[in-house]
């Protein structure tokens, strides 16, 4: 009697979510929307007075070349006063929001958006940086935003 024994391989387990950021970098997540504050406050604290917030997050890159960047796509809604105080960063022109992955594209309002690169600046310090627009109307913030 001969036995036959073959290997398989298991599959490598696929993102559920993943796009391309400024044709740079591909971003890898769970797909999985997230509404908890404390990790976004963690490391944007202007979001920390945020009256409500919708999150994904993820690495960029391939897994197999070692460390990685991570990267969080956010849509928040601010008081008004918090609003107020974001956009006295100066040189508020109109923008396009930040492009964030599919499963976040919804949660974007209508607009019309501001920012400015000292805006950005604002969200980009410590090891953060962050692109922002503001929708002064609705009192929402998006961001995306990268770190290590």
């Amino acid at each position: 009697m001969t036995t036959a024994v073959t290997a398989c391989t298991p599959a490598t387990p696929q993102p559920t979510e993943t796009t391309v950021t400024n044709g740079t970098a591909e971003k890898h997540g769970d797909g999985v929307l997230r509404t908890d504050l404390a990790p976004i406050a963690k490391r944007y604290p202007q979001l920390s007075a945020a009256e409500s917030v919708e999150w994904m997050g993820g690495t960029t890159g391939s897994s197999d070349i070692g460390p990685t960047t991570y990267w969080v796509d956010v849509v928040a809604t601010l008081p008004e006063s918090e609003i107020e105080a974001l956009r006295s960063a100066g040189g508020l022109e109109q923008i396009d929001p930040p492009v964030l992955v599919p499963g976040m594209a919804s949660k974007v309002p209508a607009g019309p958006f501001e920012g400015s690169p000292e805006l950005d600046a604002l969200f980009s310090a410590a090891g953060y940086s962050a692109s922002v627009a503001i929708d002064a109307a609705t009192r929402t913030v998006v961001l995306t935003g990268l770190f290590e």
